[in-house]
């Protein structure tokens, strides 16, 4: 389109290229995606993007045979974040699923559920004001009740769902749960995703710095049977919610059984302490008692000694 300029290139996808342009007569930023190929499906996603209005859903603002005008998200995707920063942390990535669960819920809730099928680090970006924004509706679909299976078998191995490739029947919204988990799975690991292994080892193990609680969480959305799986991202939410809550209620649970512990301690101690001021008193008794005869007995020796110097004619200097 005549109308933009293109200022740099942001990525590349399976069938599209992305790059950051602008519109001549505003100077607005966008981002403009191309088709490679003629099998491309960027008319799909066209037609999905001007359903959807949603502060976390790129705008869509043009489109043609060849190319779509989208509002331009600034910031890094989840993936280059990963790469340069390292790790994220169960505070950051509770932060993060509980925002993209709540898109996922907007995308599912609709009259005609969107099922996003490719949910991954490199599709999520991170803007600057901290909030997380969902882009690339390349292999999103609507929800079709009754259909058999999906028309197109697309999404990413190692974050795809069973379901995706093994004609397992339509995709749906806990097809996206799976993608969730395994996407929150690696932001918090670091696993390659395509390393059946490694992610359950993961999943059994634990990961350092993350709670059994957490790991529940992703464990649940990756079950192999969709059966298994949470049935919607608002039952995901309600139990990122309750983590902080459980958290709480194990270190009361733990400081009670620490403040028991000091109370057996402390009546241990006030028991030894009571037994030694018995023997104190005790000690205190018998030396009153002993005493006069010692300092008897001490006289007599004196009286011994100071005869026998005498008798000796022994003189002391």
């Amino acid at each position: 389109m005549e109308e933009y300029n293109i200022i740099k290139p942001l990525g590349s996808g399976g069938n599209c290229n992305a790059f950051l342009g602008k519109e001549i007569s505003s100077g607005k930023l966008v981002t403009i995606k191309k088709r490679k190929t003629e099998d491309s499906n960027l008319f799909n996603e066209s037609v999905i993007l001007k359903e959807l209005d949603h502060k976390s859903v790129p705008s869509l603002y043009k489109r043609s045979s060849e190319e779509l005008i989208l509002e331009y998200i600034p910031g890094n995707s989840l993936e280059k974040t990963l790469i340069r920063k390292g790790l994220f942390t169960e505070k950051e990535a509770l932060h993060i699923a509980y925002e993209l669960a709540g898109i996922m819920r907007y995308l599912h809730g609709r009259r005609k559920p969107v099922i996003y099928r490719d949910l991954k680090p490199s599709n999520i970006v991170m803007k600057p004001d901290g909030h997380i924004c969902l882009i690339d509706f390349g292999a999103a679909r609507f929800y079709e009740a009754g259909d058999a299976s999906d028309t197109l078998n697309l999404g990413t191995l190692g974050f795809a769902a069973p379901e995706q490739f093994g004609n397992l029947g339509q995709t749906d919204p806990r097809t996206d749960i799976y993608c969730f988990g395994m996407t929150i799975l690696q932001l918090v690991s670091g696993v390659d995703t395509k390393d059946k292994d490694e992610v359950e080892s993961f999943k059994k193990k634990g990961i350092k710095g993350i709670s059994d609680e957490f790991i529940a969480i992703v464990d649940k959305c990756t079950r192999a049977d969709r059966e298994d799986r949470f049935r919607s991202f608002r039952e995901i939410q309600e139990e990122l919610e309750a983590i902080p809550k459980r958290r709480k209620a194990k270190k009361f649970i733990k400081a009670a059984k620490v403040l028991a512990l000091a109370v057996v301690l402390s009546g241990v101690i006030s028991v030894g302490i009571m037994n030694a001021e018995e023997v104190t008193i005790y000690a205190t008794n018998d030396f009153n008692e002993r005493m006069p005869a010692v300092k008897m007995r001490l006289g007599y020796a004196r009286t011994w000694i100071e005869e026998f110097l005498e008798e000796n004619e022994v003189v002391i200097k």
